[in-house]
C-alpha cells in the first residue's frame, strides 16, 4: 500500500503538481496498487454481489458470455434464473424485480401472498374453522415508504361456523415460504349483523405514536418462526401493526389473544373492516418464463431489493437477439426469387424447345408426304400416262388398218376411252402435286378446266378472274373438292341445261373465295324438282371444305351456280415440295 498527500494538499498544488499527481496515481492503480489517502478509511468495503442470472432457451442453459446472446430462432421458452437460494446464501436471498424490454411495459415481480387470516373457535378453544384475506403485489397507495404512504380501506364479511363461539383475528406473512415483503394494517374494526341489530364485536385501540405501543399492541401477540419480524410503525394516519418479512424461510404473525377474544354467536354475519398498505414479492430464487419470442433484439433488466421494495443494486441487464428464421430474411427470399425466375425460365425453355421439335417433326413429316405425293405425280404422269398414251396411238393406228366397222368402232371408243383417262389422269397428278398447293395455281387451273369444257362442246365461255395473292396456300384436298365441284357445275350446264353460253367469275375477298357459274340454258324450278346426285355431290364437298354452295334458276333463264370456300391464312409448304439438301 502506499500512502499519498491527502485530496486538500493536491488541490493547493500548482497546476503542474496536480498533474504530476495525477500521473504518478494512475499508473498505480491500472498495476494493481492500492493508493490509502490520509483521513480515509483504508478498509476496502466489499459490496453485496448481485444475484446471478441464468437464462434458459427451451428449458436448457444458454450461455451468454460468447456468441452475441444470439438465440435460434422461434423458440419455445426463454427462461431466466433470477436470486439467490435461501438455503445456498440466506443472508443472500432478497427480493427480485425484472422487466424485459419489449414485452414487460413496466417492472415486474413474481407475486406473494401475505394476509389478514379471521378464525374462530369453540368453547374448548380449539379451532373450528379460518378465512384469509390475501394481499399481493403492491398497494395502491405504496410509495416506498410507510411514513410518505397511505393506508387503503378494505371491507369483507364472513360468516360465523356452526360450534364457534369466539373470534380472533391475526396478521401472518405465513404465505408461500418465499414470500418477502412489507404489510401493514390499522383501523380494524369487527361489527356483527344478528336479528336483533347490528353491534361492534371488537376494535382496536389507536396511539398516537410508536412509544404508546400499549394502547394499540393490547390484547395482541407475536408469533411465528421469526416473532420479531412483527412490528409496530407510525405513518401519517397513526400507528400500525406491521409485518416486515425480510426472512423468506420464515415468517412472523400479529395475533389477536384468545383470552380477550369477542364472543360471537354461529351463523351470525360479521363484517370485517380495515385499512392496509403493502408491498409484497418473491424473495427466493425463481424462474421468469416468457412463452414464444418474435425475432429482435431484447434487454433483460433485474433489480434486487430490500424487504419494503427499495432498490439495493445497480439494474443488472442481459442483451440479446431472438435471430429471425431464414425463410423470412430477406436474403432467402432474393434466392427463392432467383430459384424461381430460374426454374420458371427452364420450365418455359423446355416447353418452348418441346414445341419446337414438335413443329418441326410435324414439317418434316409433311415434308416427307409432299415428297411421297410429288413421287406419286411423276410416276403418274411418267409411266401410267405413257402407256395410256401408248394405248391410245395403237387405237387410233388399229382404225386405220381395213376391218370391219364393228372393229372399227370398237377401237374408237377404246381410243376415247384412253384419252379421257389421259385428261382424268393428268388431272389427278396435278392436284396431288404440291407445286400447286396455291391459290394462283389453283384459279388458273379453273380457267383452263373451264375453256377445256367449253372448246369440247363448241360452246362459248366466259371467265372473269381477279387478282388473287399467289402465295396464298391451299391444301390439295381443297384443290381437289373445288375442282370436282365445278366440274361438276360445267358438266352439268352442257349436258342437263343444253346452254350455248358458260359465265364463270372468280371473286377473292379474304379469306373467302367466291366462285359463280351462270349458264344460258333452260333452267328449272328449285321447288318442284327434287336436286340429284350432282348436286348433292357438290353441296357435300362444300360442306366438307367449311363452305357453302348455292342455286339460282328460273325455267327458261339459265342457272346460276354459287361456290364459297375459305382459303385461311397459313405458313406456305411448297418450300419444303424438295427434299432438303
Amino acid at each position: 500500500m502506499l500512502s499519498l498527500p491527502p485530496p486538500a494538499s493536491v488541490s493547493s498544488l500548482t497546476p503542474f503538481g496536480r498533474q504530476a499527481w495525477c500521473w504518478l496515481v494512475a499508473p498505480l492503480l491500472w498495476s494493481g496498487w492500492t493508493v490509502a489517502l490520509p483521513g480515509a478509511d483504508s478498509t476496502p468495503s466489499t459490496p453485496t454481489a448481485p444475484a446471478p442470472v441464468e437464462m434458459l432457451v427451451d428449458g436448457k442453459p444458454f450461455s451468454t458470455s460468447q456468441g452475441g446472446n444470439r438465440v435460434p430462432a422461434l423458440p419455445k421458452a426463454v427462461s431466466f434464473r433470477l436470486g439467490k437460494s435461501a438455503q445456498q446464501d440466506p443472508e443472500g436471498c432478497r427480493r427480485m424485480r425484472f422487466k424485459l424490454d419489449g414485452v414487460d411495459e413496466d417492472w415486474r415481480q413474481i407475486g406473494s401472498e401475505m394476509g389478514l387470516m379471521v378464525r374462530f373457535a369453540d368453547s374448548a378453544g380449539d379451532q373450528v374453522w379460518q378465512r384469509l384475506f390475501p394481499v399481493d403485489g403492491i398497494s395502491a397507495g405504496w410509495r416506498g415508504e410507510v411514513e410518505s404512504s397511505t393506508f387503503t380501506p378494505r371491507s369483507e364479511t364472513v360468516r360465523v361456523p356452526p360450534g364457534a363461539t369466539s373470534v380472533t383475528v391475526a396478521i401472518s406473512s405465513s404465505g408461500p415460504p418465499t414470500a418477502m415483503g412489507i404489510y401493514a394494517v390499522r383501523a380494524l374494526k369487527v361489527t356483527g349483523a344478528s336479528p336483533s341489530g347490528t353491534h361492534l364485536v371488537y376494535q382496536t385501540s389507536s396511539g398516537s405514536s410508536v412509544g404508546e405501543q400499549a394502547s394499540i399492541t393490547q390484547g395482541w401477540g407475536r408469533s411465528g418462526t421469526r416473532p420479531s419480524m412483527a412490528k409496530v410503525v407510525s405513518a401519517s394516519e397513526g400507528e400500525a401493526f406491521c409485518i416486515l418479512d425480510d426472512d423468506p424461510g420464515a415468517h412472523a404473525e400479529w395475533n389477536l389473544l384468545r383470552a380477550g377474544a369477542p364472543r360471537v354467536e354461529p351463523g351470525e354475519m360479521l363484517t370485517v373492516e380495515w385499512s392496509e398498505m403493502y408491498d409484497i414479492g418473491m424473495g427466493n430464487r425463481f424462474d421468469v418464463n416468457y412463452g414464444h419470442l418474435n425475432p429482435g433484439t431484447y434487454t433483460f433488466w433485474s433489480e434486487e431489493l430490500d424487504a419494503t421494495g427499495k432498490s439495493l443494486t445497480a439494474p443488472r441487464q442481459l442483451f440479446f437477439v431472438v435471430l429471425q428464421p431464414f425463410w423470412k430474411s430477406a436474403w432467402f427470399w432474393v434466392a427463392v426469387l432467383i430459384l424461381g425466375g430460374l426454374l420458371l425460365w427452364l420450365v418455359c425453355r423446355a416447353v418452348i424447345r418441346r414445341r419446337i421439335h414438335q413443329h418441326l417433326a410435324r414439317l418434316e413429316q409433311e415434308r416427307l408426304v409432299e415428297q411421297e405425293r410429288l413421287r406419286i405425280a411423276r410416276d403418274l404422269h411418267d409411266d401410267l400416262g405413257a402407256r395410256l398414251t401408248h394405248i391410245s396411238l395403237m387405237s387410233g393406228l388399229a382404225e386405220n388398218e381395213p376391218q370391219s366397222a364393228a372393229s372399227r368402232e370398237s377401237f374408237q371408243r377404246i381410243s376415247g376411252m384412253a384419252r379421257e383417262l389421259v385428261t382424268a389422269l393428268y388431272q389427278t397428278v396435278w392436284t396431288v402435286n404440291p407445286e400447286h398447293d396455291h391459290l394462283e395455281a389453283l384459279v388458273n387451273y379453273l380457267c383452263q378446266l373451264t375453256q377445256t369444257f367449253c372448246d369440247t362442246a363448241q360452246i362459248r365461255c366466259r371467265i372473269h378472274s381477279c387478282e388473287v395473292p399467289g402465295e396464298r396456300p391451299v391444301s390439295s384436298e381443297v384443290r381437289h373438292n373445288v375442282t370436282l365441284t365445278v366440274k361438276e357445275a360445267l358438266h352439268n350446264a352442257i349436258k342437263h341445261a343444253a346452254a350455248t353460253e358458260i359465265t364463270v367469275r372468280m371473286e377473292f375477298t379474304d379469306p373467302r373465295l367466291t366462285i359463280l357459274v351462270t349458264d344460258n340454258g333452260r333452267g328449272f324450278d328449285s321447288q318442284t324438282v327434287a336436286p340429284g346426285n350432282g348436286l348433292e355431290n357438290m353441296t357435300r364437298r362444300m360442306k366438307t371444305l367449311g363452305g357453302t354452295v348455292s342455286f339460282q334458276s328460273t325455267p327458261g333463264d339459265g342457272t346460276t351456280v354459287r361456290f364459297e370456300v375459305p382459303i385461311p391464312s397459313a405458313p406456305s409448304r411448297r418450300a419444303f415440295s424438295s427434299p432438303a439438301t
